[in-house]
Parts: structure tokens; sequence; C-alpha cells
């Protein structure tokens, strides 16, 4: 592994690659969990998510190559997170219960199938790397000709991620905010918010 001496790599040490799996699985089953179903909006539904992608933030992407290249590699992850994010946002529903004004959150088979759909090639990016010899030749290759060290494709689905989950919760707090308030007009407050 490119950045670490031979010696202290270890088969019980989790590689980079394992980490960024490891990070996707955990990101998937947290938003799983938090976000599935009709769920009520609130502090805790903006609050609980830039929590938790700052400390994996922190953790998972301190000592990350900076390189010129590098960085390009991880504006890459961060656009197509944000897409990803964009798009996880409209297979999300947002309304306001006519009678107590509170705001919920409604996701079904879209939402698991983006978020579904991410990890999946994920695990087939780290799957074909490390078990697919024609897949594997010609991304080293890749790497090689443009320079990318190896040390930067953890941090690339990290951030990735990251951008996915933080562009769903500011978009979706601008979407709560356009919805209209608690005491409107009937027809304006039982219609949910569309994508």
């Amino acid at each position: 592994m490119a950045g670490t001496p031979p010696e202290t790599e270890e088969c019980d040490v989790m590689t980079d690659m394992e980490q960024a799996l490891t990070i996707s699985g955990g990101i998937f089953a947290v938003m799983m969990l938090t976000q599935y179903g009709r769920r009520k909006y609130d502090l805790h539904k903006v609050l609980m998510p830039i929590g938790t992608v700052s400390a994996v933030g922190y953790f998972y992407l301190k000592g990350m190559p900076t390189q010129h290249v590098d960085v390009v590699v991880y504006l890459v992850g961060a656009a197509i997170g944000l897409a990803c994010g964009v798009v996880a946002t409209f297979t999300t529903g947002v309304e306001r219960d006519p009678d107590s004004g509170q705001v919920h959150t409604r996701c079904g088979a879209g939402f698991v199938a983006i978020w579904t759909a991410v990890v999946a090639l994920r695990v087939a990016f780290i799957y074909f790397a490390e078990h697919n010899t024609w897949f594997r030749d010609h991304l080293g290759t890749f790497m090689t000709e443009h320079q990318i060290v190896q040390d930067a494709i953890a941090p690339f689905f990290v951030i990735m991620a990251l951008a996915m989950v933080l562009t769903r919760v500011f978009l979706l707090l601008a979407r709560v905010r356009f919805l209209a308030p608690a005491g409107a007009a009937l027809s304006r407050e039982s219609s949910p918010v569309r994508g």
C-alpha cells in the first residue's frame, strides 16, 4: 500500500478499501434505521446526520493524500455524492400534518433503491479491484498514468458518502422551509411537497 512501510502491514488490519466499505455500510444502516418510512422531522433529524458525518470525516479523512491529482479525485467523489444526494432528496416526501402542524418525511422504495445502488456500486468496485485481475490491471494502469495513489481511493468513497448525506440534509431543510406554515389554507397545508 502506498505510503505504508511493508513491515507495518498486517493481515488483521483493515485495508483502506475495507474501511471505505465499512463506512458506506454504516452510513447506509444509519440512514435506513433513522429515515425509512414516515418520520417526524425536527432538529434532531438535521443535527444527527451532520454529527455522524463530521465524526466519520474526522476519523477517516485525516492524513489523506492531498497532492493536486488527489484533490481532483476527491472533488469528483464529492460531485457524484452531491448528485446522488439530490436524487435521494427527491425520493423523500415532505409534508406538514394539518392537525398538529408537525412536519414529517416519507421515505419508501425509491429512497432505499438509490442508497442500495450507491452502496452496491462501491462494493462492486472494491470486489473487482481486489478479485478481478482484468479490472485490477486496468485500474492500476489508469491510476499510474494519472499519478493517483492507492491511499486516495478510500477518501474518495468516504467523501462521496459524506457529500450524499450532507446534500440531502441541506436540501430537505430548504424544502421544509418552503412548506406552507401551520394555519395556512387547508388546500396548501395538506398538500405534500414533492420532488
